[in-house]
């Protein structure tokens, strides 16, 4: 459940581990994300194209949103690439 959202307080560092895990991929290079991305879209690939790009930019907006996305001292160096996919991607869905 903990990853549904990605929000810890700052005394789970398991969780912020655990977070920071799952997050890793946001932060991965250009091609690696890009079939990362189109395994999601194979996932909900019963959702019709406008509804999963809305979608997507929505969580894509949230993890934004909330600020920091990685918790940890190693995650904290995943930050820049992590941020710089996710707005690439807000930029192909819109």
């Amino acid at each position: 459940r903990l990853t549904a959202d990605h929000r810890v307080t700052a005394e789970d560092t398991d969780g912020a581990l655990l977070c920071d895990a799952d997050l890793a991929i946001l932060a991965a290079d250009q091609e690696r994300y890009f079939a990362y991305t189109m395994a999601i879209r194979d996932e909900y690939r019963h959702v019709s194209d406008v509804q999963f790009r809305q979608g997507r930019r929505a969580v894509l907006a949230a993890l934004l949103e909330q600020g920091p996305l990685f918790r940890t001292p190693r995650g904290a160096g995943l930050e820049e690439a992590a941020r710089h996919n996710l707005l690439d991607e807000i930029g192909r869905l819109s």
